[in-house]
């Protein structure tokens, strides 16, 4: 093998593992923080947009029906798509996923007790009941969201080390790659 093919490969390698340990941290360290983050932004942005704002909604006709679009449906579609994004592989497809999939909860989980208890929006969303267990909900799973996220990104500091140290190590040529 030729030494300009040799030093291809070995750049090549070196960005790989550039490459890999921003994708690993970010999916450990970055990602959960965005998502608590888009978590709480949802969550309490909505209740806030929700109670200043009680009348504000979203209806369109599709085939004749009248289609009422509440947060939960803004939800369910952002965490989808959230989700999908776990497929690809990078840095930005890992963050902006945890930003849907964080927002995403949040709209569902301020929308809940409608869906546990089947009432119409307009007549039980406002409600002092409906308000209390979806805050109860919502400070709950921020709690959970916030120790999961941040026990995360203080766990994942001994590992970010190593993998700048792999890199650092084989950019200075300390460590050598045979072939």
């Amino acid at each position: 093998m030729s030494n300009t093919k040799k030093e291809k490969l070995i750049n090549r390698f070196k960005k790989e593992i550039k490459e890999k340990g921003k994708t690993s941290m970010a999916k450990r360290r970055d990602g959960p923080i965005f998502g608590l983050i888009a978590f709480s932004v949802a969550l309490w942005g909505t209740k806030l947009f929700t109670h200043s704002s009680p009348s504000t909604t979203v209806q369109f006709v599709l085939f004749g029906a009248h289609i009422h679009f509440h947060h939960f449906h803004y939800g369910i579609i952002a965490l989808a798509i959230g989700i999908l994004l776990t497929f690809f592989e990078g840095v930005w497809y890992i963050r902006i996923g945890h930003i849907l999939f964080g927002a995403g909860l949040g709209f569902i989980v301020d929308e809940y007790w409608l869906l546990l208890t089947f009432q119409d929006a307009s007549y039980d969303y406002f409600g002092v009941t409906s308000q209390f267990i979806s805050t109860t909900i919502g400070i709950v799973i921020t709690i959970i969201y916030s120790v999961l996220a941040i026990g995360l990104f203080l766990y994942t500091r001994a590992e970010k080390k190593m993998w700048d140290e792999i890199y650092e190590s084989l950019r200075k040529g300390e460590l050598k790659i045979e072939f």
